[in-house]
């Protein structure tokens, strides 16, 4: 489904929150995820394919996949796009060192 702009529309209300209140939002979400879970979001969150992350990593695709999973169930997200906009919004909260 989607709405007159043609995006999910489960993003739709995420995109169109000012970034002050995703952060408010999300600060306590992100707060729960291990270094693991982290690490993963935020290269999930930039674009990098779950096999691609595995290899850099040196990790299992399975064993992404399940952290992957973890991540969008602790943060609510049920779509890649919707962990990239929460991962833009944690941009200005968040240093990544290992980026």
């Amino acid at each position: 489904m989607t709405n007159t702009n043609s995006k999910p529309l489960a993003i739709v209300p995420l995109l169109e929150m000012d970034q002050a209140k995703l952060v408010h939002i999300y600060s306590a979400k992100l707060s729960q995820l291990t270094k693991k879970q982290r690490l993963v979001f935020d290269l999930l969150s930039h674009g990098m394919l779950v096999k691609d992350i595995a290899k850099h990593l040196g990790l299992a695709e399975i064993t992404v996949k399940v952290v992957k999973a973890r991540v969008m169930v602790i943060l609510g997200a049920t779509t890649l796009q919707e962990l990239a906009v929460i991962g833009k919004c944690s941009q200005c909260a968040y240093i990544k060192p290992h980026l």
